[in-house]
């Protein structure tokens, strides 16, 4: 059986990009799958068994891509969503072909690691309702997304699972012992931008740098020049990614700092690994926490989405390590931090989630 995923990607973003990792790998050691197939024109560095069914074309060669899926669905009638913030009824191309195809082609639609809403209005909510209606299977990555799809009472098999980046640890294993020996602590960061029309900030996105720099600059002085600085660029867009907030964060830093520039690269895989050497992460990206916690290291989640606050109630994440929108002083991070550097075993919790992630593909019903 080969599947057709489809969600946001090629869109230089770290986080999506795992989503197509994880799903070509649990296609394949789940479901068998030969191929898998993605619903876009551009991949992050997969297998040479992965394909996007489209190409990348000049406007007036679009009617190519047009033939390109019609060949592709007359073939393949598994169409999977994969993972991230799908499921909230604004405008998107792909959901809306398979919509207008779905008798069409006989498509056998589903979704897995998936949040559905928040809506911001009840139009889109129905919208996304309806689309339900047709699908073979949901499988959510948050308790919230799951009870509200339960209070819709489709029948639709539903499975309360998590994030797909919690089988990172069974794509690619990390050796957990052999952190590099140093004398230094090695501190991790993924920043970006908000706005208003995202979430709910409580600071201006320069005010949170700061905090997070002046707490950094008083940790390094505090611990002699001992702390090692990686900063991860997750969204390596031009226009809208992570590298403004990040040089802007440079710029704050004492130059006693040590400071080590990961940026956007096609391989999920590559900052898996160099977020897994970390001893603490602090996080503005969702994907930041999420791979530092599979990585056994203890991290800090700005909580500006509502996706990131649903994701630390199910994992139980201590308050301790809980700081809303990092609205603490920077004296009151530098404790936290150090508290951090203490070490920490929530192996328990990364085991139940896992498992949990581990649903996304036992738990699929192909009609």
């Amino acid at each position: 059986m080969n599947v057709t995923f489809s969600g946001f990607y090629g869109m230089k973003n770290t986080g999506d990009d795992c989503f197509c990792k994880v799903a070509e790998w649990g296609a394949q050691h789940y479901w068998g799958a030969d191929t898998s197939y993605f619903f876009s024109k551009k991949i992050p560095k997969l297998s040479n068994n992965a394909k996007p069914i489209m190409k990348t074309l000049p406007y007036r060669l679009q009617f190519i891509n047009e033939l390109l899926l019609d060949r592709h669905f007359k073939k393949n009638k598994h169409l999977v969503y994969s993972g991230g913030s799908i499921f909230h009824g604004k405008d998107w191309w792909e959901m809306e072909y398979a919509n207008k195809n779905f008798e069409k082609y006989d498509l056998k639609i589903g979704a897995i690691g998936v949040s559905v809403g928040p809506f911001d209005s009840v139009a889109h909510e129905k919208k996304v309702i309806e689309f339900m209606k047709r699908m073979s299977f949901l499988c959510v990555r948050d308790l919230k997304s799951y009870e509200l799809v339960q209070s819709y009472n489709l029948d639709l098999p539903c499975t309360h699972a998590f994030d797909l980046a919690g089988l990172l640890p069974k794509v690619d294993k990390l050796d957990l012992k052999a952190k590099q020996e140093s004398t230094k602590s090695t501190i991790g960061l993924a920043l970006c931008s908000f706005s208003g029309k995202t979430g709910k900030v409580r600071h201006e996105n320069s005010e949170r740098l700061q905090i997070l720099a002046s707490a950094i600059n008083t940790l390094n002085a505090k611990r002699g020049g001992d702390v090692t600085l990686r900063l991860f660029v997750f969204n390596g867009h031009e226009l809208h990614g992570d590298m403004a907030a990040t040089q802007e964060f440079v710029r704050l830093l004492d130059p006693t700092v040590s400071v080590e520039l990961f940026d956007y690269v096609t391989d999920p895989m590559s900052m898996w690994h160099q977020i897994g050497d970390c001893d603490a992460f602090l996080s503005f990206r969702l994907h930041g926490a999420i791979y530092a916690f599979m990585a056994h290291v203890p991290f800090l989640l700005a909580e500006v989405h509502e996706k990131a606050s649903n994701f630390l109630k199910d994992i139980d994440w201590p308050e301790k390590f809980r700081v809303g929108d990092f609205e603490v002083s920077p004296d009151s991070l530098v404790s936290i931090v150090e508290k951090m550097l203490e070490g920490h075993d929530f192996s328990q919790s990364i085991k139940r989630c896992e498992n949990d992630a581990e649903k996304n593909f036992t738990h699929a019903v192909f009609d």
